[in-house]
């Protein structure tokens, strides 16, 4: 029997992580798009359960992202490293990271928001939830698309 090499185990936790993040991540923007924010037009007490349940999910959404970027820019480097990144490859992913790092930017990434009733704060970045919801989509299919034409290579250790 083989040993076991670490570089490929932390390789395929880190594919995990980022898969899983950006699922709950899109997910939720999924969910709150087309299934909260409807509900906020009915009256002021759905209104205030769709805020609550905003900031409930919001710590799941700040640890999603933080994975996301986290194990993606690890993930980057890596595949980078392997000296297989043509310039297709690193046009693809120069597109995914744009649409993921404008949708994170977009949807308040991961810095607090300002408190909802201040009128001198700046709105900053914003674009629809829709919009977000899209580049986000956009920058997980990419990926998929990168795994299926760059297939990685779980075996290799890390380098």
């Amino acid at each position: 029997m083989e040993p076991i090499d670490p570089g490929a185990v932390v390789r395929i936790v880190l594919r995990l992580v980022h898969a899983l993040s950006a699922a709950i991540w899109l997910g939720a923007g999924a969910y709150l798009v087309f299934a909260l924010l409807p509900l906020r037009r009915g009256s002021t007490a759905v209104g205030d359960v769709v805020r609550a349940s905003q900031q409930q999910f919001r710590r799941w959404w700040v640890g999603s992202s933080a994975l996301l970027l986290g194990s993606g820019v690890a993930l980057m480097f890596d595949r980078l490293a392997d000296g297989r990144g043509t310039a297709t490859y690193v046009g693809l992913l120069v597109i995914k990271v744009g649409a993921g790092v404008v949708a994170l930017a977009a949807s308040g990434g991961l810095l607090p928001r300002p408190a909802a009733n201040r009128v001198d704060t700046p709105s900053g970045f914003r674009l629809s939830g829709r919009a977000v919801l899209v580049l986000g989509a956009l920058a997980y299919l990419l990926g998929v698309l990168l795994s299926v034409i760059y297939p990685p290579d779980p075996t290799a250790g890390w380098r």
